[in-house]
């Protein structure tokens, strides 16, 4: 093995503080969930967690240019039975949406038709994520001491994008499309 030079050294150190000055630059774009319970109050099952989004720099760009993305947050509910299929008990989606006011300079996001301004995109990003106090299911619709399954989901719903946004979407998927895929949580009653 040749030794290295004293110049091929310097080059390859400033390399790899490079390399490691840009790597906390690059962030992968995802929604993660991050926790989610669900608990009996009263008659209601309730939903409460919260998704870690990281938008791409695309999404990011769209976002600040005035764009509006929407979210789609999913919950779908199952009983476990013993000698038989998985009975469906309901399925539920809620769109989230957000948005960027330039004037202002704040962040508007929509939760079913509540209202909430913010002035930065982390801040924005957490209320998009957030399923706090989420009614799913009722009791009326399980049966005691069952075991349910429960599978909740996010994702960017291109098809609320503009037109000529969607087929861009469409083309370069990797960009545009934010999925956390089903994430599966247990619970009894």
């Amino acid at each position: 093995m040749p030794a290295c030079t004293r110049r091929d050294f310097l080059l390859r150190a400033a390399a790899g503080l490079m390399a490691l000055a840009v790597a906390p630059m690059a962030r992968a774009e995802s929604i993660q969930l991050a926790k989610a319970d669900i608990v009996l109050k009263g008659e209601q099952f309730i939903l409460s967690g919260q998704f870690d989004i990281q938008l791409s720099g695309t999404l990011e760009k769209a976002l600040m240019r005035g764009v509006q993305l929407s979210f789609v947050q999913a919950f779908e509910a199952q009983r476990e039975r013993d000698y038989w299929l998985a009975e469906d008990l309901i399925e539920l989606q809620r769109p989230v949406r957000v948005s960027y006011n330039a004037l202002l300079r704040q962040f508007y996001v929509t939760i079913q038709g509540s209202f909430s301004a913010h002035d930065s995109l982390e801040d924005a990003l957490r209320a998009v994520g957030d399923l706090r106090d989420w009614v799913v299911l009722n009791v009326n619709q399980t049966r005691k001491k069952s075991n349910h399954r429960a599978y909740i989901r996010m994702y960017l719903d291109i098809a609320q994008l503009p037109k000529p946004l969607q087929v861009n979407a469409l083309a370069s998927s990797a960009r545009w499309q934010l999925d956390s895929g089903w994430q599966e949580r247990s619970f009894k009653y």
